[in-house]
This record gives structure tokens, sequence and C-alpha cells, in this order.
């Protein structure tokens, strides 16, 4: 399961992606600590570009920070939900996607990544919103 999030410039937009791999692993990256959520545990995302529709952004923000490709037709949407620090942010949940996660892509901007198991997920520091985003997102895969 991946989560992207992304930002758009007219009150930019945020969305992520849950990513799953054989409905029994999430994929977790870690976030510097000079960014918001330093430290924590969470998924792929970023801000949307000019024009970019929130799926659009996502599919882009997981391919630029782990090199996975995502298609379009293999997303669902979740919901629009509040991040901690109040941002509007499209989750979208997938467990059908293309590639590896690429280590290079993910340094660049993370401390690094995991393919969690479901039943390990309590022992990563994750925003809050989280545990339910996992939850509802395998329940509509």
């Amino acid at each position: 399961m991946l989560i992207v999030e992304i930002k758009s410039e007219r009150a930019r937009q945020f969305s992520s992606i849950v990513i799953y791999f054989d409905n029994e692993k999430v994929l977790l990256l870690k976030r510097k600590d000079s960014v918001p959520y330093g430290g924590l545990w969470g998924f792929p995302g970023g801000g949307a570009e000019k024009g970019e529709t929130p799926k659009e952004a996502a599919i882009r923000e997981t391919a630029e920070e782990t090199g996975i490709k995502v298609l379009p037709e293999d997303l669902v949407f979740l919901q629009k939900v509040d991040s901690p620090d109040k941002r509007k942010v499209h989750v979208f949940a997938c467990n059908n996607f293309e590639g590896n996660v690429d280590a290079q892509k993910v340094y660049k901007e993370h401390d690094g990544y995991e393919w969690v198991a479901m039943g390990k997920l309590k022992d990563y520091d994750k925003p809050d919103n989280s545990d339910h985003l996992i939850k509802k997102a395998l329940s509509m895969l």
C-alpha cells in the first residue's frame, strides 16, 4: 500500500497513496527530520504541480519518491482528510503497481523505507490518521 500526498496552487492540494503488496505489507517511508512530520513513517506523496489533478500528482510523486509506477486505473479514492497540520489531503489506495522501490530515489527525500507487515505497523511512529487510512484502504481493495 502506498500513500502519496499532493498539494495544488489554489489552496494547494495534497494527495497520498497507500500501496499494498500482496495485501500483507504496506510501503512506509521515513521522513527526514527537517520536514513536517520529521522522523515519522508515512506514505509517498507531495504537492500537486500547477494544473495537476490529485490523482496525477499522487502518481508522479510516487514515481519520484520511490521509482514505483502506478497507473491511474489502479488507484481507488479513499477519502479527503485533514492532515495534522490542517492540509487537505486526497488519499488513494493501490495494490497493483510496476517495478521495485529504488533506494536512491527514496534517500533523496527520506531517511529510509520498509515494506511493513500488517501486524508490525504498530511498531512504527506514524501520523495519527495513518492506521485508519490503512484499514480503510484494505477494505476497499
